[in-house]
């Protein structure tokens, strides 16, 4: 536009009385241009004050008001007053030339040099406006503000080429601007901007509103920030109207998109910081940027990897403004926003995972929201390390977070962190998720939740790393988290209790939306029980500590081993046992007074406060204060407490269960704690007997295993609890009466040998008259192993009356007999004979090892050869083919039971035929066979020579066979490299080499053993397969940790063994000695040509083999020499007479069971005279085998 054209809008208004006015402008006008000089500061003041006075007097806008105002134009003209230096003179100039502008628009006169000068006082006009000091001058520059831009003046300096002008007044307007300024100040700085922009823009001006835009970011409520969005609003309400090229909309939009799509050739110092200044734009006037927004896409597929990164950064940033729905007006960008969550960069992953969280946070709800869940719960998996722990992360905020319901599936994807390949990822995924789980826990107390089986499975998650083999988790570390920092300190016991009931009552098995499994429970039996067992520990080195002041030297030896097992409870044991040592010098009662009295307080609170005095006082201490703290905490009651008991027993007494499963979870749970801290039932005693004694219960069974287990430590009323214990030994079930028996022999401190005296005679009458005759067998095994002295008083009758009324009658009576599940399948007579004969052999199995027995065993032995060889005994009875299978079994297990002690007692045919039921016809009776002889060997209570079953197995379950073997052969070879301390001599047999001696011994009696003169190599190799199987697992390095030094010595010992056994004859029957060289030659040749092709050397040392004196003999050796075992068998294939014949012999032999006078007394060591012989190549043969801890789950 034209400047001639340029319109200057003003108010159109009336003037009826003006002259005077306008005589007083004329006159002041006339004075000063009179002057030949300027006139002095005094006069004209007060002649443009006048002037000043009159201008705004003048309403009307008229061209006919020039004459009277020339004068006046001129003289300020003339004597140069727009440069005037003082400022009461400058404001009052600027005052009348802005009235003078006003007055005579469009045009005023001036010329454009005089145009300039006289924006140039306006400029500096307004710099002036910082200063707020002064009320008038500061009023009066407002008024000339707002009188400016109300009439547009500034948009003049546009056509006069001012554009320096304008670029000085943009930055003087957003330096001077403060939150102190009034509205109307604000307002008319946007206006003048506002108007100057919407008709032309430059890159500078442009650049000056961004850089206001951007300074004072982190302080959006700034003057100049404000400001400058005004304008942009300003602008973009224009804008949407008109379309100008020079405006500030298109402007905008030219210089942004030219940073997003060709960065380098944008020349300002802006172009790095154009996101910030989108984002500002997007907040005030979105619609301005309709056409730049979509551009952004082209970052998020660029090949660079820092623009995506800074991309998605940004992109995530907008989509997540509140108040506005930016993913849903630009569906593209974000299609290609959620592309970004799996992009082939893991920073660009990590990013985009980090800008989750506010998105959702911002859009709660909706497709956009449900698409960005499900992205994030794809990188939980994602291969990147730091992605998957940044996910996990916003999970966990997402979760804490109110504002949308996390899906249950995200939770718990984040829960499997807890089981990430990376140490550090399931590190900061537990520490992220505990706090999620404190969160929860306490929304739960305060009712604003229920619980949840998605979080409950955060503790679950924990549990499973004892498992972890990893420094920084296993039972130590896990210990300690479950101590300190899975509930909030501030929880309260009620609360705990609920949580632990609510995983019990999930259990994987029980529940079909189960999520407690075994291996969880099984983690915190372990953590209590490493937890119990430095308790223990503590306790006794505290009572040896306190014991006298001169600690012995051999008490001092004791503690020093104390110190080496407590310190396997710590993460790093050294350290642990060095701060036990410093420990011990210390000579601070008080300390060790805290200890005991910490281990003594079982209460939950109580405990507590002990722990954070000690904790204060613990300062002046010279041992690691870490050490100690962490040492109080394993020693107090905190993961369960006496508190806790009483609280889940008040649940079972009041009976308010909404749901089976909890009732069940309770005493599950009172199980768990009780198993391993049965003191933490002390002070409930009331309340335990109370749900004991209810008639009907459905926990009969697991009260009275809590009850045996807690005995020692609990105070309860005998004359209430007894008769209860009575009946149940009479009329409960075998089970119930086990644990009965259990609890008596707990609870009865003094004369206890009278009370199961007397328990016993009941028992026996019990039984005479048939009675519940399951029950009282078992009540009688079972007592027979607390009390051998009870038992023997009526040990004969007893045994006449199993023996005769149940093992040897054809059928039983059956009267008010309770059934059992121990053997469903069998039926009533057979089950009834299986368990006289447990109780027979339970008689012979005392729990205090020391017990002296008085009885012969060989008479239990005859009923068990016979039930092996034929599984019957009864007088011409013939049973179905499961209840001679259960017969079998039971007969087996027995001698399995019976050789934990009588070992050197039990004759080699029997143990033959008891090794032989691995190859029993019925599948049944092998499994459960070799099932139970594992479990025995495991336990290291079984000789290895039992070893022979998974080798004769092998042909028909070859994997469970290996299986077995293998880990027995690690077990044992892990125990060998333990230094062992004690002097007691070892069985040198009881190794799983030396079963290759008792294998070739079984096979040589075989009756299928091939004929000498046969050249069947199928028959032959099949025949031998079990020693060939039992040379390779031996030999498998993979079954001792690849310790090739062990491999080398198994083949030198078992090259020793052969050689042994060919210059040896079997001391049962001399004729089988050919088939003993017959195999021990194959086992050498085998040995030769296995390691012959595997490159080992075969070369060996002599020495010392010991053979078992009951199974060979000298080769020189007389044949009439006597038997090395007494009673011994007929081999088996003598084995041939008829069940008539067989009843008469069991009858026979099982009435001589009457000890004869000159019989030596068999006591429970097993002991017996051993007769050793030496061969030519030093072969010691021994027959005494060493002791080993009981088994006793049968």
């Amino acid at each position: 536009m034209a400047p001639s054209t340029r319109v200057i809008t003003t108010a159109a208004m009336a003037d009826d009385d003006g002259k005077n006015q306008k005589k007083v402008i004329k006159d002041v006008g006339k004075q000063l241009l009179s002057k030949h000089k300027c006139p002095h500061k005094d006069l004209l003041v007060k002649l443009l004050q006048q002037a000043s006075k009159a201008l705004p007097e003048l309403k009307t806008q008229s061209d006919s008001l020039r004459p009277t105002i020339k004068p006046l134009s001129d003289s300020i003209l003339k004597h140069g007053l727009l440069h005037q230096k003082d400022k009461d003179v400058r404001l009052l100039v600027t005052v009348c030339v802005c009235e003078i502008l006003r007055i005579l628009a469009p045009e005023p006169g001036f010329t454009d040099e005089e145009f300039r000068d006289i924006f140039r006082l306006l400029v500096d006009m307004f710099a002036d406006l910082a200063d707020t000091k002064s009320q008038y001058y500061y009023s009066k520059r407002v008024e000339l503000l707002e009188t400016i831009a109300k009439y547009n003046f500034c948009v003049r300096m546009l056509d006069i080429g001012c554009e320096d002008l304008i670029l000085e007044m943009f930055n003087i307007f957003f330096s001077v601007i403060r939150k102190e300024h009034s509205s109307n100040v604000f307002g008319a700085m946007s206006s003048i901007m506002s108007a100057i922009v919407q008709e032309k823009c430059s890159q500078g001006l442009l650049e000056v509103i961004f850089r206001s835009l951007l300074k004072d970011k982190k302080d959006t409520f700034s003057a100049s920030y404000q400001l400058a969005v005004s304008v942009i609003e300003d602008c973009n309400a224009v804008s949407v109207t008109e379309d100008r090229d020079q405006a500030f909309q298109p402007l905008v939009c030219r210089f942004l998109n030219r940073c997003i799509l060709n960065r380098d050739s944008v020349n300002s110092v802006l172009k790095e910081s154009y996101h910030a200044i989108i984002y500002e734009i997007f907040q005030c006037a979105p619609e301005m940027l309709i056409a730049v927004v979509p551009n952004l896409t082209q970052e998020l597929l660029t090949d660079q990897i820092d623009t995506r990164i800074a991309a998605i950064k940004f992109v995530g940033k907008l989509f997540s403004i509140p108040g506005r729905h930016v993913a849903q007006e630009y569906p593209h960008l974000f299609i290609e926003f959620v592309n970004r969550f799996s992009d082939k960069s893991a920073e660009v992953r990590l990013n985009a995972v980090s800008c989750a969280k506010s998105f959702i946070l911002t859009n709660p709800s909706g497709e956009e929201s449900t698409a960005v869940v499900s992205a994030l719960e794809g990188r939980l998996l994602d291969f990147d390390d730091k992605v998957r722990i940044q996910a996990v992360a916003v999970v966990c905020d997402l979760t804490k977070s109110t504002v949308r319901p996390i899906p249950p599936e995200l939770i718990a994807q984040a829960a499997k962190r807890l089981r990430d390949k990376k140490v550090f990822v399931r590190k900061k995924a537990m520490k992220m998720l505990l706090d999620v789980y404190h969160h929860y826990c306490i929304r739960c107390s305060e009712g604003i939740i229920k619980l949840s089986a998605v979080f409950e499975e955060i503790p679950c998650g924990i549990l499973m790393l004892c498992y972890d083999k990893d420094l920084e988790f296993g039972l130590q570390n896990i210990e300690r988290v479950l101590e300190e920092d899975l509930f909030p300190v501030s929880l309260s016991v009620e609360e705990r209790v609920r949580h632990w009931l609510f995983l019990y009552s999930h259990p994987v098995s029980a529940n079909q939306n189960g999520f407690f499994t075994s291996a969880h429970e099984k983690a915190l039996s372990a953590v209590l029980s490493q937890k119990k067992r430095l308790q223990s520990e503590m306790q006794s080195y505290l009572d040896l500590r306190t014991s006298g002041k001169n600690v012995s030297d051999k008490a001092e030896e004791r503690m020093q081993k104390l110190f080496t097992k407590m310190s396997t409870c710590f993460p790093v044991p050294i350290k642990a046992e060095e701060c036990f040592r410093k420990l011990h010098l210390l000579k601070d009662d008080d300390l060790h007074n805290t200890l005991k009295e910490i281990l003594l307080e079982l209460k939950f609170e109580n405990a507590q406060t002990i722990r954070e005095n000690f904790v204060k006082k613990m300062k002046d201490m010279h041992v690691d204060s870490e050490f100690l703290q962490s040492l109080v905490t394993k020693c107090q009651y905190n993961i369960f407490s006496s508190d806790h008991v009483s609280c889940i027993l008040d649940h079972l007494c009041e009976d308010t269960f909404g749901e089976p499963n909890l009732k069940n979870a309770c005493v599950t749970l009172l199980m768990v704690i009780v198993n391993a801290f049965p003191q933490l039932l002390r002070g409930s005693e009331e309340q335990f007997c109370m749900l004991l004694l209810e008639e009907n219960s459905n926990f009969r069974n697991e009260l009275l295993q809590m009850l045996a287990k807690a005995g020692p430590h609990i105070s309860v009323d005998l004359s209430v609890i007894y008769p209860f214990l009575e009946r149940i030994c009479l009329s409960g079930t075998r089970a119930q009466a086990k644990l009965a028996i259990s609890a008596i022999s707990e609870l009865v401190v003094t004369s206890k040998e009278f009370t199961f005296s007397c328990l016993c005679k009941t028992l026996v009458d019990a039984l005479e008259s048939e009675q519940n005759t399951p029950t009282v067998l078992q009540s009688l095994g079972c007592m027979a192993q607390h009390s051998v002295s009870a038992f023997d008083s009526h040990s004969e009758e007893i045994t006449r009356y199993i023996i005769d009324k149940i093992i040897l009658e054809k059928e039983v009576g059956m009267c008010d007999i309770v059934s059992s599940n121990d053997s469903s399948d069998c039926t009533t007579s057979c089950d009834l004979k299986i368990f006289g004969l447990k109780t027979l052999v339970k008689s012979f199995l005392p729990h205090q090892r020391k017990t002296c027995i008085t009885r012969q065993i060989d008479e239990v032995l005859d009923v068990i050869s016979q039930m092996l060889q034929r599984a019957e005994v009864s007088k011409g009875r013939l049973y179905s083919e499961s209840s001679t299978d259960h017969l079998r079994l039971a007969a087996a297990t027995s001698v399995l039971r019976l050789s934990q002690i009588w070992d050197p007692h039990i004759p080699p045919d029997i143990y033959r035929q008891t090794v032989l039921m691995a190859k029993d016809p019925s599948s049944m009776v092998r499994k459960s066979f070799l099932e139970k002889t594992f479990k025995l060997l495991k336990n290291n209570v079984l000789h290895c020579k039992y070893i022979c079953a998974f080798a004769l197995a092998a042909s028909s379950q070859k994997d469970d066979s290996l299986s077995y073997m293998a880990e027995i052969i690690k077990n044992r070879h892990k125990e060998a490299k333990v230094p062992k301390s004690t002097t007691v001599k070892r069985d040198a047999t009881n190794d799983p080499v030396c079963a290759v001696i008792f294998l070739i011994h079984i096979l040589a009696h075989d009756t299928a053993f091939p004929a000498q003169d046969s050249e069947n190599e199928e028959i032959i190799g099949s025949f031998f397969s079990p020693v060939v199987f039992t040379m390779e697992a031996l030999l498998n390095p993979l079954f001792v940790d690849g310790d090739m030094d062990r491999i080398r010595s198994v083949v030198s010992d078992m090259h020793n063994i052969f050689n042994a056994i060919k210059r040896a004859e079997d001391a049962l029957d001399v004729h089988k000695t050919s088939r003993l060289h017959i195999l021990a030659n194959l086992g050498a040749k085998y040995l030769v040509e296995k390691h012959s092709i595997s490159g080992m050397s075969v070369s060996h040392t002599s020495t010392n083999i010991l053979l078992p004196s009951s199974l060979f003999r000298k080769s020189n050796q007389k044949q009439s020499s006597r038997n090395q075992c007494k009673g011994v068998r007929k081999s088996v294939e003598d084995v041939s007479a008829s069940d008539g014949d067989l009843h008469k012999r069991s009858k026979s032999s099982l009435n001589s069971h009457t000890r004869k006078p000159h019989e030596k007394q068999i006591v429970s060591s097993g002991e017996r005279e051993i007769h050793d012989f030496t061969s030519p190549e030093s072969i010691t043969c021994q027959d005494k085998l060493s002791l080993s801890p009981m088994d006793d789950s049968w």
